[in-house]
């Protein structure tokens, strides 16, 4: 079994041999361990490959020190070099801007000139491609509170912003569909640490919809959905799922992992992962693997429905990156 079919078991509940592997490395990351991580990977090897896709908006320098306007008209800072930039200036802030903002519409088809020639050189392992945001980039262009006082008020001039950001994300999504990528990835942080960002009957209404829309599309064409999404979100799970996500990365430890296990085990792919905040970064190996543990044996099934998933910090000590890998590893069919 290769790395491609064996995400694909993992999602569709098919018994893969083994727990698949992915990881997300920030620069900083990469950069303090460098060929210790290198080889690391090479011991296990990750079933996640590279598309080839070039995010046209998101510039190759958004992890080094200083500003930068992107083709949406937001303005980013970077104090912090190895780590990602914040949105300073928001082109929407204004009522005026907002009634006339247009997307940057000549990028959503963009970036794919070498997903052909990536795929053609290796496809055995699973291709994930995207980089899909609509609450977010709403948030980017109007700015937090301005967004969410939008939101409580229902306000006309977002929504017609939201449809705008939509539409390009739609035509996005099938300029990616052309391709032989396995699935599509989409992305909104919708938690604090402990509650939704907005009422679940806001998301329901404001944005359930727009991804319904885009879920369908990408099945339509034979592709798995993998959503991300950070803090609390235990109220709208079920509608994601509902709504087509096959693969969810969530804070599962934000929440109740029991609980969610319960609810949803056998309906949804979880995908990762220990805890970032505090288990990573300031645990020991033997509680690393203690908790990639306990997530195997509430989340996942023999059937499947697990990818094991770690996001890497430049905080996070090697020896724990290397306890998180091989406690993935363990779990064979």
């Amino acid at each position: 079994m290769n790395s491609r079919e064996r995400v694909w078991r993992a999602v569709k509940m098919q018994r893969p041999d083994r727990i698949p592997l992915d990881l997300w490395v920030v620069p900083g990351a990469s950069q303090r361990y460098g060929h210790e991580l290198t080889e690391l990977l090479q011991h296990y090897p990750l079933d996640m490959g590279p598309s080839g896709y070039r995010v046209p908006w998101e510039d190759e320098a958004q992890c080094e020190y200083g500003s930068w306007l992107d083709p949406w008209g937001v303005t980013w800072e970077n104090e912090t070099p190895g780590l990602f930039a914040q949105a300073k200036s928001h082109p929407a802030a204004d009522d005026a801007a907002l009634e006339r903002y247009q997307p940057p519409w000549d990028l959503a088809e963009a970036g794919c000139e070498e997903i052909e020639q990536t795929l053609r050189a290796d496809h055995s392992r699973f291709v994930l491609t995207g980089s899909i945001r609509l609450f977010e980039r709403l948030q980017w262009l109007r700015g937090m509170e301005r967004l969410l006082l939008d939101i409580a008020e229902e306000n006309p001039s977002m929504l017609t912003l939201r449809d705008r950001v939509h539409e390009f994300n739609m035509r996005n999504v099938r300029a990616l569909l052309r391709y032989d990528v396995d699935g599509i990835h989409l992305q909104d942080d919708w938690g604090s640490q402990t509650s939704l960002l907005i009422s679940p009957r806001a998301w329901r209404r404001i944005f359930a919809p727009c991804y319904r829309e885009l879920f369908a599309e990408v099945h339509a064409a034979g592709k798995l959905v993998f959503f991300h999404t950070d803090g609390y979100t235990a109220e709208i799970i079920g509608d994601l799922i509902e709504l087509g996500v096959d693969a969810l990365n969530c804070q599962v430890t934000c929440m109740d992992a029991a609980d969610l296990a319960r609810r949803y085990r056998g309906r949804v792919c979880f995908w990762g992962e220990p805890d970032r905040q505090h288990t990573l970064p300031f645990g020991t190996p033997d509680n690393v693997r203690q908790e990639v543990r306990g997530l195997v044996t509430q989340l996942s099934s023999p059937e499947g429905g697990l990818i094991g998933l770690g996001t890497v910090m430049p905080d996070v000590p090697i020896e724990n990156l290397t306890a998180m890998l091989s406690a993935w590893n363990e779990w064979e069919r």
